[in-house]
């Protein structure tokens, strides 16, 4: 190849579409060389064009590491994928607020329709700088994930894509099921049993044993027949029929744990249909928003809340980290979530946490 600019058009090009892994270091220039057949001069001209460009940058003591390029507007948009009707509004925007400040903007980018990989593939196609991903695919296509992150930074929200490395930012849900039967139990409840999504990903899986660990702690023995699950990742509502037989035995719960705030309509339902008052009967804790939609008059449900602006925080943190440092190792970010005391466990009023301010609400550590 003759002349530094077909070397540097070769080099960009590799960048480009992930033959050159963003944040790697590009070959040395011996290697160059002994590779394209030209002097070390015009190899040296072909990095300061890539370089000048935005395609590269120059690492003392290391080398020439690959970048995307000089910035334009429409990679100045990060994707945030998720099931549409999904989306946490609190967080979508007080992340989008963020962003701006930094010049950059927030777009919602559907996985019903496309699915995490195709949302992801979108984001790459459509040259977004990089994407947050709040995954409903347990087992995702790892090859197509690994093509999508050769060309733009993931930040996975919740919990990992699976057989993925990336940056995940997940709250505390461990600690905050622990802290639900560890309150439960204070009430005096003796008989807690489990409702909620039942799955593989990670995120469910520590709930679980966060309940179970929260059980031992307490003194409690856990019963598998209070184990009722009413859903699973396929299922678009819940089967609540393992659950109120459960309900109308001779023996019932006397507290349940929903594992995630969404469920807590099949509880309602159920309690419901057997004639089982809450709080009076059945003190209950979920988890998820705290302003969750599901709600029971003049009461309110006690919630195992996630802290969104704080997720927004390390977040945005870790997308402006990963745009200006592309091959950094991953980190995990794990935010403490917060203990909304109201109505549905069974409280005296006077124990209530503030709904606005938070005033009142029990520590998780």
């Amino acid at each position: 190849m003759s002349g530094y600019r077909g070397v540097a058009e070769t080099l960009q090009e590799q960048i480009r579409c992930g033959a050159i892994i963003l944040g790697s270091l590009l070959p040395t220039e011996r290697e160059l060389v002994d590779s394209f057949g030209v002097s070390r001069t015009t190899v040296r001209r072909a990095l300061q064009q890539l370089v000048n460009s935005g395609w590269a940058e120059s690492i003392p003591n290391r080398g020439v590491s690959a970048r995307m390029g000089q910035s334009v507007a429409r990679r100045q948009v990060i994707g945030y994928v998720d099931d549409a009707g999904a989306v946490v509004p609190d967080l979508f925007f007080a992340l989008n607020s963020r962003l701006q400040n930094r010049g950059l903007v927030l777009t919602h980018i559907d996985s019903r329709q496309l699915g995490t990989e195709g949302a992801l593939e979108y984001c790459s196609e459509h040259h977004l700088a990089g994407a947050v991903v709040w995954s409903k695919t347990i087992n995702p296509d790892q090859g197509r994930l690994a093509d999508v992150l050769r060309s733009m930074p993931i930040i996975a929200v919740d919990h990992a894509l699976r057989g993925t490395e990336t940056d995940v930012v997940a709250c505390d849900v461990f600690a905050g099921a622990k802290a639900a039967v560890r309150h439960l139990a204070s009430l005096g409840k003796k008989r807690i049993g489990i409702v909620g999504m039942l799955d593989s990903l990670d995120t469910t899986q520590e709930r679980f044993g966060g309940y179970l660990e929260g059980m031992f702690e307490v003194g409690l023995q856990p019963q598998p027949r209070d184990f009722l699950f009413t859903r699973t990742s396929g299922l678009n509502s819940g089967d609540t029929a393992a659950l109120e037989l459960r309900l109308a035995a001779e023996d019932p719960p006397d507290a349940l744990f929903v594992m995630q705030d969404h469920v807590m309509e099949d509880v309602l339902r159920a309690a419901e249909r057997v004639g089982i008052p809450i709080p009076d009967s059945l003190g209950v804790v979920t988890m998820g928003s705290e302003n969750s939609s599901i709600s029971l008059p003049q009461a309110g449900v006690t919630t195992v809340a996630f802290d969104w602006s704080t997720m927004a925080d390390y977040l945005f943190e870790r997308i402006i980290c990963r745009l200006a440092e592309p091959s950094a190792r991953p980190a995990r970010v794990v935010v403490p979530a917060e203990l909304v005391v109201r109505g549905s466990c069974g409280a005296p009023r006077d124990n209530w946490s503030n709904p606005s301010a938070g005033i009142g609400s029990i520590s998780l550590r």
